[in-house]
């Protein structure tokens, strides 16, 4: 496996590349080192421990024994990587076990501020800037919507996740919830973060799909011919896609990306590539070091039975075949396929790889969303190849 875990390395590593990744709070960008097999299988191993608490029992009080606190898990629900069907799995999941569950949108420009009070702080209480609760299940069954008056939960913020809830999931920033709850000794982040990744051509032309359903002239042609045209006008503009880094980077590092960003683009360089293409790598390699800081459970779509596996075994330890028989037959998860008569992302794929010149400019523009991937998948690798020796 170390061979995964290397390739994030590449031909344009500087000295100044280490420099700004400091800059960052990315530490020595880990994903540029090799990290050590024995390092790999304990963090695997611990990504895919159980949850502690018991399936049904809405009073449970367990305590995470890494974490030395109660378990939370948050699910950042990645644009286009079959997310619609994880949040189902969820409150399905918080339905049989009694977990509270609550589902946010709009959370990826939440404000650093907003999410910084810790427990103990009068502060705690202020409402994470921009996010909205589209939907909850408490452990008492209370569901709320967002077309409800009156509701319970009409906010969010880390006193109402500390207390009243286990699992929270969406459209939000990996460490929105680093606040939620105490940091522990071994510097182990006590909210488990759970993410789903794709490949990043197929992500790209599902959301061209998601973005036209309505679209009544919407054909092959015409579909094929403005994903070239959108892909051509951004390498023409010297632009790489980072779609999923909306997810992946911290709050903290995405305003100071956004604040660094002017005079590095005006910055001289030494190299043949453009700062345009360094800073899409920096930001890249920020998003690797969090998938390991994070120690992530990763999914991919392309795997699902056995992402699903390994979700099952976080989440299922204790279950009862009852439980786990009415999980299966009201939470199948599978692979989605967008669909509009004929058009969909195979078949647009297919007509891609046609035309083997876009093909190369359509790589280039993704290359840093696949770096990304390769990664992710690794550790997916790694984290199921455990799960089976455990089996």
């Amino acid at each position: 496996m170390k061979a995964f875990w290397c390739q994030a390395n590449t031909s344009t590593r500087d000295e100044s590349h280490t420099d700004t990744c400091d800059i960052l709070h990315v530490g020595r960008c880990l994903c540029l080192e090799c990290v050590p097999d024995r390092r790999i299988l304990h963090m695997a191993s611990q990504a895919v421990r159980p949850a502690p608490w018991t399936c049904g029992d809405p009073n449970d009080s367990a305590i995470d024994p890494i974490t030395n606190q109660k378990p939370m898990f948050a699910f950042v629900h990645i644009y286009k990587t079959a997310g619609s069907s994880i949040r189902y799995f969820f409150q399905a999941y918080s339905h049989i076990c009694r977990k509270a569950w609550m589902c946010l949108i709009g959370c990826t420009q939440v404000k650093s501020y907003s999410i910084e009070s810790k427990p103990g702080e009068d502060e705690g209480v202020r409402d994470w800037d921009k996010c909205r609760v589209k939907n909850v299940m408490d452990r008492q069954y209370l569901v709320e919507g967002m077309d409800m008056s009156d509701r319970v939960y009409p906010t969010v913020n880390n006193t109402i996740l500390r207390k009243s809830f286990d699992i929270y999931g969406g459209h939000f920033r990996i460490g929105t919830g680093d606040y939620i709850l105490k940091n522990n000794s071994h510097n182990i982040h006590p909210v488990r973060h759970i993410v789903f990744l794709r490949d990043p051509m197929e992500r790209f032309v599902s959301g061209i799909l998601y973005e036209r359903k309505n679209d009544a002239d919407q054909t092959l042609k015409n579909t094929v011919e403005l994903i070239k045209k959108r892909v051509r006008g951004s390498r023409a503009a010297d632009d790489y896609w980072d779609k999923s880094m909306t997810y992946l980077m911290t709050p903290i590092q995405s305003e100071e990306f956004h604040k660094i960003k002017p005079d590095f683009m005006k910055a001289k360089t030494t190299t043949k590539i453009s700062q345009r293409q360094r800073f899409a790598e920096i930001k890249a390699r920020a998003t690797i070091n969090n998938l390991v800081k994070y120690n992530v459970i990763v999914g991919m779509t392309e795997r699902m039975n056995e992402s699903m596996d390994v979700l099952k075994h976080v989440l299922l330890a204790g279950t009862t075949e009852v439980q786990e028989k009415w999980l299966e037959r009201h939470a199948n998860v599978t692979r989605n396929e967008s669909n509009k008569g004929q058009i969909t992302t195979a078949s647009v794929m297919a007509e891609l790889k046609t035309d083997s010149e876009f093909m190369s400019v359509f790589e280039e523009y993704v290359k840093y969303e696949k770096l990304i991937q390769d990664f992710a998948m690794s550790m997916h690798l790694m984290q199921h190849e455990v799960l089976m020796k455990q089996s």
